[in-house]
This record gives C-alpha cells, structure tokens and sequence, in this order.
C-alpha cells in the first residue's frame, strides 16, 4: 500500500483543534475531516503508509472487521478529490489515540464545502504573481499604474 503527501499544487491544509481543513486555492473549495479521518491524514502528512495505519487500526480494540475497507475508501475520496499525491515509500511509525477511534466510530470522512468558495476566490493572494512574491501586481488592486505612482510618490513624501 502506498504512502501520499499532501497536494502542494492546489491544496494547503491546517489542523485546528484535531479537525483538517484542506483548501482547494484553485477552485476555492474546501474540505473538513472528521476526528478519525484528521487522525489518518496527520500520519499520512508524517510518513506513514496506508498499510502500517491498517495495521495500527486493525490493532485497536473494537476495531471493525470492514476497518480495511473504510480506510481504502477514505484514502481513495482523499485522492479522488486531489486533496493528496502518491509519494515515495517512506517508513514512520503510526500514532492513533484509540478513544478517538472509538469516539468516531472507526468511520474516516472527507466533506467537501463550497460555501466559501466566492470568498477564497476573491482573495487578493489569487493576483500575486511567482515572482513578486507575496505582493500583489499593483493593477490587480484597481488603480492604473499611473494613478499608482501617484500614490507612491504622495507616500515617499
């Protein structure tokens, strides 16, 4: 089974209070883990393979005879959605709180959401170019680049 990494191209991700958020910066789209799935997904992120969480979740007491299954399909929407990449065999060892698991119900999801979608969009990072870095093109933000060295030189004054 196959290690992955989280899709850099499209998609930054944060974990806040053990719940992944994963955004789409392409198409504004967003999507949330539930605790289980956050759990899979952080070691994933860290290295780990979808066989050695198998086997950690196969481990845990209460785990349900479909646990393989529920993982494979949860791996497969995480990918179906371009949320994350195959990546090259790595090794690192799995860390699942089984209260988690059980709290859960050993069930993994990924909810896509585009409630948002207009907002992320709409975000002026979207006009920042590779080269210019973290500063967006003086046109994106409305002003004629004649009207923006005005300003300019009004704020060296």
């Amino acid at each position: 089974m196959a290690n992955y990494v989280l899709n850099e191209e499209k998609m930054f991700a944060d974990v806040t209070d053990g719940i992944a958020i994963i955004i789409n910066s392409e198409t504004g789209i967003y999507y949330g883990l539930n605790g289980l799935g956050t759990v899979v997904y952080e070691n994933l992120m860290d290295g780990a393979s979808v066989a050695d969480i198998l086997s950690c979740l196969q481990s845990l007491e209460g785990a349900p005879a479909d646990i393989e299954t529920r993982l494979n399909n949860f791996v497969s929407e995480m990918v179906k959605f371009e949320l994350i990449t195959e990546s090259g065999d790595s090794t690192k060892s799995v860390s699942i709180d089984s209260s988690i698991a059980k709290d859960e119900e050993f069930e993994m999801s990924v909810k896509e959401y585009d409630d948002a979608q207009e907002l992320l969009l709409a975000d002026p990072i979207h006009e920042v170019k590779e080269e210019t870095g973290w500063t967006p093109e003086k046109d994106s933000i409305g002003y004629t680049k004649e009207e923006t060295a005005e300003r300019e030189e009004k704020v060296e004054q």
